[in-house]
């Protein structure tokens, strides 16, 4: 965990983030030319990339919608990215407590800055492969009134994460978690990764970014001991009420899908 103060000392501008391409593509403006290189790289062989990871912040959308209305009150979100355009805080009612958090510290300054004084909601540096060290940080005592209806976000970072840590991971915030808690996150389920496909992870792996991607049977393995609730592992366009124009696509040119879906402790 670090301030903000620290953070801008120790960000590195120089190499690219995939968290910064994130915001490339999602047209905004909190990225470096060398993210921005690295993005049209990605794009060369894969242009509809933007319209996958609007849907994927669509999901986080819907999943927090969902949550909401089911009476989730508290939101520890991990590997956020920037919060401009349909995040949490700007979905949900007032009185809701979000902590956001990231392993970018460029990304967590600068979401800092954008908060700003936003009440009920914090930014912190986290690594999502680490989250104990936000949960014994005392920054969720500080913020939450209570430790009732906690929903977590693990939201479009799993990819970037081995199995061994996305097991660590999720095993540490189910035993974190209490009785009724929510999780919800999104991953891949690939089997015959194509040509393109393979192009794609030796762009990210070239970056220094790596994407681990698994099957869906491997993604239910690693989820326990959460259980899955209903609907259950849908493609992202059916969270959101759209054709699986974009899923067919990215199935046809990776051999790839992208799943969502809710976790209960």
């Amino acid at each position: 965990m670090s301030d903000q103060k620290d953070i801008r000392g120790i960000a590195d501008a120089n190499k690219p983030n995939a968290g910064r391409m994130y915001d490339f593509f999602l047209g905004g403006h909190h990225n470096f030319e060398v993210d921005r290189e690295a993005a049209r790289h990605v794009l060369e062989i894969s242009p509809f990339m933007p319209k996958i990871l609007r849907l994927v912040r669509w999901y986080l959308g819907a999943a927090v919608r969902l949550l909401i209305a089911e009476g989730y009150t508290n939101f520890l979100d991990f590997a956020s990215g920037l919060p401009t355009v349909d995040h949490i805080h700007q979905i949900a009612p007032p009185g809701t407590k979000v902590i956001y958090s990231d392993i970018d510290p460029v990304t967590v300054a600068y979401a800092q800055d954008i908060i700003g004084d936003i009440p009920d909601v914090r930014y912190v540096h986290c690594d999502a492969a680490k989250p104990e060290e936000l949960l014994n940080s005392g920054i969720i005592e500080e913020v939450f009134d209570n430790r009732e209806k906690v929903a977590i976000g693990f939201n479009g970072i799993a990819w970037f994460l081995t199995d061994e840590e996305v097991d660590h991971s999720l095993s540490v915030l189910s035993d974190w978690a209490e009785e009724g808690d929510r999780l919800f996150l999104c991953d891949n389920d690939v089997k015959d990764l194509t040509e393109t496909g393979k192009q794609m992870t030796e762009i990210y792996k070239n970056v220094g970014q790596p994407l681990y991607l698994r099957s869906l049977e491997t993604v239910q393995d690693l989820i326990s001991p959460w259980t899955v609730v209903e609907p259950g592992f849908r493609i992202l366009e059916e969270w959101v009420d759209l054709d699986p124009t974009v899923s067919e696509t990215l199935q046809n040119s990776w051999g790839a899908q992208i799943y969502g879906g809710i976790l209960q402790k």
